[in-house]
């Protein structure tokens, strides 16, 4: 995968995070839940995820360019104990890193399928992530027991849910559809997985291996800008059963994940926002 050098022209001088910077494309709600549905790339085989969006259009007749990408991560890892097993325990405030990548393809529309076309811009950060907090042993028993205790909506949940913001310098020019995807590695998946790690062996496990990728639908959304294919994904897994055809059109590479049933990702959006910027 080519480094972003060599996709934009243009230097770190035209900020990314200008205040002219607006949603083009949004599916992430204004008040994000604590906890959000979520893909599992460990648990899944999975290397790379995301969704076909088209923005909308603008007031001004110019060509745009990449500005941000913001997707919603969402993560199951605690400091000690595991969030399946009831004994969850993590400070408050307390964090792990990981690199994430986010990437923005054209779209090659050339056959009857959407693929990805030419690689726009990828973005790599070594991102600061959230432990969940502490299982509540008071209020969340029974079904919910292991689960953390959210005093705002008086909700046990497993996950904790968090936005990550790739700042995209340079002048990446936008098409009106693209696609966009999130991807990073775990122990044994990943485009370079990681391996044996010490913290395998360790009791809590290796917390990313624990982080996933928000993919919830919202009423009302997207916010801004369309889903192309609402019950559709942009998916890459080695494993075929995690594909809605079975992996019949193949696996470990990225291509649409859709069906004609309307169950194969209805209701699972991948949850990201998309802002650029008016030349």
């Amino acid at each position: 995968m080519l480094p972003l050098a060599a996709l934009s022209t243009g230097s770190a001088a035209a900020k990314s995070d200008s205040p002219l910077g607006l949603p083009a494309y949004s599916s992430i709600p204004r008040n994000l839940p604590a906890s959000v549905l979520s893909w599992g790339f460990q648990v899944t085989s999975t290397s790379e995820v995301g969704d076909e969006v088209e923005l909308a259009p603008g007031l001004i007749i110019r060509p745009r360019v990449l500005d941000s990408v913001r997707v919603v991560m969402s993560s199951l890892a605690c400091q000690s104990g595991r969030w399946n097993t009831s004994n969850c325990v993590s400070a408050r405030g307390s964090s792990f890193t990981h690199p994430l990548t986010v990437n923005v393809y054209a779209v090659d529309n050339s056959t009857s399928t959407p693929k990805p076309g030419a690689l726009l811009a990828t973005r790599t950060q070594t991102t600061r992530i959230a432990y969940r907090p502490s299982a509540d042993s008071t209020r969340c028993t029974g079904a919910n027991a292991g689960r953390w205790y959210d005093s705002l909506t008086r909700t046990c949940n497993a996950s904790i849910a968090q936005t990550v913001t790739f700042d995209v310098p340079g002048m990446v020019k936008l098409p009106r559809q693209i696609i966009w995807t999130i991807a990073y590695n775990t122990t044994t998946a990943g485009y370079h997985p990681i391996g044996a790690a010490p913290c395998v062996t360790s009791a809590p496990g290796c917390p990313y291996d624990a982080l996933n990728v928000g993919i919830q639908t919202f009423p009302g959304a997207p916010f801004v800008g369309t889903d192309v294919d609402p019950n559709g994904a942009f998916l890459n897994s080695s494993v075929g059963s995690m594909y809605c055809d079975g992996g019949m059109g193949g696996t470990g590479t990225l291509r649409l994940d859709t069906d004609n049933t309307g169950t194969c990702w209805t209701g699972n959006t991948p949850l990201a926002e998309i802002k650029t910027r008016f030349l």
